[in-house]
């Protein structure tokens, strides 16, 4: 059985299918910017369109960049207000035909992780952070996937602002800061996250992992830390793994 996943950011999206028994990508995975808006018209409609040019029709789940309940966002941080109760599974419906699934997309990062990935080993409680745009939270208890929690939108401890404001990929690269001065920065707030959420394993995702070697001297947890095993198809494998579940 197969399912297609889509993993909607900011600047863009991701879209491919994928072989639920191990994982696989089949086929290519698509990445798409977004035009001159990402406002949810114009977005779905090239969703729409990717979806038809894969010439799919069947599960499909979509990792959404904020708190989503019933199919539908309820925060949009890094899209936009206009997406708030968009009825996204509706707007695709003639690609699934009702086996849908919109989440949270750290939680579908931290989902395809656990079951494809890097895995949770004998940990308990394991938080999974995706650094990209913003600061991506996921939180497994004792296996089971607590959705929505957005740490990252938390207030930073010493800085103004919430955490993802300085933890972010995207700060690193807007402040121009080095790998040493960003994983100074990261330290504090992992830190204030670790102390609240007392977690046994910490797993690091996105694109700041290509740097892991140099990164991980610098960092320092009570909790295990690693660095995920899955790159850029995890989000989207997470999102289909949702919608096969239905």
């Amino acid at each position: 059985m197969n399912a297609m996943g889509i993993d909607l950011g900011g600047s863009g999206f991701r879209i491919g299918v994928f072989e639920m028994a191990t994982g696989r990508l089949v086929g290519p995975l698509q990445q798409y910017l977004h035009g001159n808006t990402s406002g949810p018209d114009e977005v779905l409609a090239s969703i729409s369109k990717a979806i038809e040019m894969l010439r799919w029709y069947g599960p499909i789940g979509l990792g959404f960049p904020g708190a989503v309940e019933s199919n539908r966002p309820t925060t949009a941080p890094n899209l936009g207000r206009e997406w708030v109760g968009v009825e996204i599974a509706k707007r695709l419906e003639p690609h699934h035909g009702g086996r849908f699934a919109l989440l949270n997309d750290a939680d579908a990062v931290a989902v395809a992780e656990a079951e494809h990935g890097l895995g949770h080993g004998d940990a308990a409680c394991v938080l999974t952070l995706t650094i990209g745009t913003g600061l991506g939270t996921a939180l497994h208890q004792d296996g089971v996937l607590v959705p929505n929690l957005e740490y990252g939108r938390w207030p930073h401890p010493s800085r103004a602002g919430c955490l993802e404001e300085h933890l972010s990929g995207r700060a690193r690269i807007q402040e121009q800061l080095s790998l040493e001065a960003w994983a100074v920065r990261f330290q504090e707030g992992l830190t204030h996250l670790e102390d609240r959420l007392q977690p046994d394993r910490i797993i690091l995702y996105g694109g700041v992992m290509e740097h892991w070697s140099t990164v991980k001297p610098l960092l320092s947890t009570q909790a295990e830390l690693m660095a995920a095993k899955l790159t850029e198809t995890a989000g989207p494998l997470g999102a289909a793994m949702a919608a096969h579940a239905l």
